[in-house]
């Protein structure tokens, strides 16, 4: 939840796959529907999930941001968020700490 796609379409391009986009596509998307707009659980999956994704991926300069935004987290971030960041620092993945 939150981050898969993006990290899906990384993943494929670096293993040579050409991404298409198509304008004249239509997707609707009903946000927050799954987890609600500033939820605990859209908190949860968000804050750790950017933290997998960020650290993964970015460049120095990015990861260095994400480092020091997970440090803010933990001090004066929402409770789900500073439990986001805790999990991904003890590598827990998939459905983490978040019991609803």
């Amino acid at each position: 939840m939150y981050y898969e796609e993006t990290d899906l379409c990384v993943r494929a391009s670096r293993a040579g796959w050409k991404l298409y986009y198509v304008p004249e596509s239509i997707v609707w998307h009903r946000v927050g529907q799954a987890s609600g707009i500033g939820s605990p659980l859209a908190d949860y999956y968000t804050t750790r999930n950017r933290l997998l994704f960020g650290l993964r991926w970015a460049p120095p300069r990015t990861k260095l941001a994400l480092f020091r935004q997970s440090l803010q987290h933990l001090v004066s971030g929402r409770p789900w968020q500073r439990k986001g960041v805790v999990d991904f620092y003890l590598g827990r993945f998939g459905r983490g700490s978040y019991v609803n």
